[in-house]
C-alpha cells in the first residue's frame, strides 16, 4: 500500500499507465566508495570502467530502491532503468542481489560511449518517448542531478528532486 495514495491516483489512475525511470548511481544504489566526480557532477568514465566485481559488488542500496522494486512488482506500472553505467556480468549480479534486476527496460552506455550524461541519456530516452506503448502514458523519472532532471522535464517527465523521494514509499 503506497503511503501516499493522491500520487498513486494521480499517476496510475488503476491501468497500466505509467512508466518510472530510475537512475542508479547517486539514486537508488550508493557507489560513492569508488565513484570519482569531475566538475559537471558526472563519473570519471575512465576510472570507472577499471573497477572489479569485488568493488562492484561493494555499492549499497539507497532509501529509493525500495520503491524501486515495490514499482517492478507493481503490474501497473513500467520500470526503466536509465544508467551511465557501462553494465558488466558484476553490475546485473549487483542489481539482481538488490532486487531490481526485474525492469522491463534497461538502459546502459556501451562501452565506447562517452558522451556526456544528459545528452547521452537524451538520446537514449527520446528513441523510446514516442512509441505508441509508451506516449500516453504517465512518465516519472527519478536521478540525482538536476541538469538532468531538468532535461527530462522538458520530454514531459515528471522529475522529483531528491528532497521529495521520500514520499516515494510503500507502508
Amino acid at each position: 500500500m503506497f503511503v501516499c495514495d493522491w500520487i498513486r491516483t494521480r499517476l496510475l489512475c488503476g491501468r497500466c499507465d505509467m512508466i518510472a525511470v530510475f537512475d542508479l548511481d547517486g539514486t537508488v544504489i550508493d557507489s560513492s566508495h569508488r565513484a570519482l566526480i569531475n566538475e559537471q557532477g558526472a563519473i570519471n568514465l575512465d576510472n570507472w570502467r577499471t573497477h572489479t566485481r569485488e568493488q562492484i559488488m561493494g555499492d549499497s542500496e539507497l532509501p529509493l530502491a525500495q520503491f524501486m522494486r515495490d514499482c517492478i512488482a507493481d503490474k501497473n506500472i513500467r520500470v526503466w532503468i536509465c544508467t551511465s553505467r557501462n553494465l558488466s556480468r558484476a553490475d546485473r549480479d549487483l542489481l539482481r542481489s538488490l532486487g531490481i534486476g526485474g525492469a522491463d527496460l534497461i538502459l546502459s552506455r556501451d562501452r565506447n560511449d562517452n558522451r556526456e550524461d544528459v545528452s547521452y541519456k537524451l538520446a537514449k530516452i527520446k528513441k523510446r518517448i514516442n512509441l505508441p506503448s509508451v506516449k500516453q502514458r504517465e512518465k516519472i523519472f527519478f536521478d540525482d542531478r538536476a541538469d538532468i532532471r531538468k532535461a527530462m522535464s522538458e520530454l514531459g517527465f515528471i522529475t522529483p528532486a531528491p528532497q521529495y523521494w521520500f514520499l516515494y514509499h510503500s507502508a
